[in-house]
This record gives structure tokens, sequence and C-alpha cells, in this order.
């Protein structure tokens, strides 16, 4: 795992929701990459913002089902012989959605696949 930031180091949001958030991103980036692939965690403070970039480059999302990535218990077809329950993206994605965020992704097959995370500052 890589790590960079920059901006500023302390913000105020929900610790537990942004627990889950990077728990769920993380969790997944590894889960479909291979063991010596590089996982790249990244995030910038600006604007009353947290921006996270979480980039991997395991097996990817096939094109046709990218639409369905964070539906409750949707797993890719690709992705049926690795462990898990298509809960991860999903809780992510209501908890980013409670904080006023925004999830978005690109991914190539076989190439990897990048999540983008916007979470506004909280009170």
């Amino acid at each position: 795992l890589s790590v960079r930031h920059s901006g500023e180091e302390l913000i105020t949001s929900d610790r537990q929701f942004l627990r889950g958030i990077l728990h769920n991103s993380l969790s997944n980036a590894f889960k479909y990459s291979h063991p010596d692939d590089q996982i790249l965690l990244e995030s910038e403070t600006t604007n009353e913002k947290l921006m996270i970039r979480v980039t991997d480059r395991g097996i990817g999302i096939p094109p046709d089902e990218q639409e369905y990535i964070f539906t409750r218990f949707f797993r890719a077809r690709n992705a049926s012989n690795i462990q898990g329950t298509g809960l991860g993206l999903h809780i992510a994605k209501n908890y980013i959605e409670l904080l006023n965020g925004s999830i978005d992704f690109s991914s190539d097959l076989n190439k990897g696949s990048v999540f983008y995370i916007t979470l506004p500052f909280q009170e």
C-alpha cells in the first residue's frame, strides 16, 4: 500500500463512517488485486472537502456490469472465485451519502479500478 496526502491534515467528519468507507474501499482493492500489485491511497483536503482516491491494478469490473457495482449483494461475474458478500461498496456508498458526499469510479477489465470519493467537512 502506498499512501499520499496533501492539504490540511486535520478534518472534522464522522470517524466511524470514514473508517467504514476506507475499510470497504481498501478491502476491495486488496481483495481483487494480485498479492504483488500496488494499491494506492491518495487523499487531499481543499475547499472544506476531503477527496480520496483508491487505485488498484486488479481484475477490474466488466463494462456491462459497472452500473450495478453499488447494488446490495451484487458480485461481478469475474469475481465469482473470490470470497465476498457484495456488501462492501454498497455500505461505503451509504456512508458517503449520509455524509453528503459522492463516489464514482473508472475501471478497465484486467487493468484495475480507481474509486473517487468526495466528502464535505462536517460541523
